[in-house]
This record gives C-alpha cells, structure tokens and sequence, in this order.
C-alpha cells in the first residue's frame, strides 16, 4: 500500500517548523554548555594540580581555583557559619574567618567545620592556611538569603561579611580560600539533556507526518 499523506495547511507548517526550531536550539545550546563544562572542568584541574604559591599582590580570574598559602591574622568577630554543607560524608555546618594581610588586604577563608547546631570554637589570633582560591559567584535561584542576625549564612556574600565586622570595602579580595583538598562537583549531563532534545525533534517529525497521513 502506497503511503500518501495530505498537504498541511501553511498554519501547521509554519508553527512545525517553528517547534523544530526551538528543539533543535535547544539541543545545540546543551552541546555548547557541555563544550564549556568540559574547558571549565580541565582548568579547574590543571590548576590545582599546580604547586601552591605565595598569595600575589593583585588577583584576577586567572587565579581561580590556584593553590596558594598565607600566615596571617585573623579579624576579631568574624566567625562565619554555613550550614547544611557535607564534611567527611556527614553533614556539618562549615565555618569561614576573614583575615588580615600585611598589605592591608583582607581575605575570607573557609576554615574547619562543626557538628550541626553545635556551638562555635574559639577564634584563634592568627592562623596559617593553604588552600585554593575560588571566585565568589551568584547565589542560585533557590539559595535563600544570608541570615546576619542568627550567623547562617548560604553564599560566600563578601561585601556583607565585611559590613558585619565594621570594615571597609576598600582592602576587600575578589576571591576566598577554600581548604586545599577542595575539588569542584560540577555535573555533566548536557549530552543526555542534548540527545533528549532531538529526540522530540524525531519524534515530533513522525507525529507531524502520521498526523497528515492520508487514509485509504
């Protein structure tokens, strides 16, 4: 039996090819993301893998994610506490200080955890850390806000950090000290994402002809 299908109307035609459209940008911008996870992911690797180096006097993106040490004093008042992170497979709440550089910089380092709930250690006079340095970035769409007044705090918000202590903006780094056995979960799925979407383009194409398919 001869398969014959029956002209779509201009309509259906023109919303069709605007849905394949759509599918299939989609599908390359899954491509593109996974292009830039993988460069991201490699960086972050070569990076760290580099020896650990003496702070520098001045911070760019090219120092993301670099291993790097500093002795130093830490700023009174400035425990920070983040809870709900995962430590050592459990759930702690981790802990952050700012600290002062002989230059006048202060840096915000993460720096030891406790038990959730639990109260907070002293804080020590000066401490001597290595670690790797990490942009602050953005809180996510569902991160709620810092809480000042209860010290919970769910992103690394600098400029806050250093209002709470009674410091000036001006000796603030763009970057903060995670511990030096830090490593980035960065998920990958964008080929499956990719794959999913042109799959809806096929089967989006066989749906649009059986639907016009002419009966015997």
């Amino acid at each position: 039996m001869a398969f014959r299908m029956r002209k779509p109307s201009l309509l259906a035609i023109v919303l069709g090819t605007i849905v394949v459209i759509i599918l299939v940008s989609l599908g390359t911008w899954q491509l593109d993301r996974r292009a830039w996870k993988l460069e991201l992911i490699a960086t972050i690797d070569s990076r760290i893998a580099e020896p650990v180096v003496d702070l520098p006097s001045s911070l760019d993106s090219d120092w993301d994610y670099r291993r790097v040490q500093i002795v130093v004093q830490v700023v009174p008042g400035s425990w920070f506490r983040f809870p709900g992170r995962t430590r050592d497979g459990a759930v702690r709440d981790v802990l952050m200080l700012l600290v002062a550089l002989d230059d006048g910089r202060v840096v915000a380092a993460e720096h030891g955890h406790v038990g959730f709930g639990e109260t907070l250690p002293p804080l020590p006079g000066s401490v001597a850390l290595s670690g790797v340095l990490r942009p602050p970035g953005e809180p996510g769409f569902f991160t709620p806000p810092n809480n000042v007044s209860a010290n919970q705090w769910f992103w690394v918000e600098l400029p806050l950090m250093f209002e709470i202590v009674g410091m000036k903006p001006s000796g603030l780094t763009s970057h903060y000290l995670s511990p030096g056995d830090w490593r980035p979960r960065l998920p990958n799925d964008h080929l499956q994402y990719a794959l999913t979407w042109f799959s809806f383009v096929v089967i989006f194409i066989v749906i649009f002809v059986l639907f016009h398919r002419r009966k015997s």
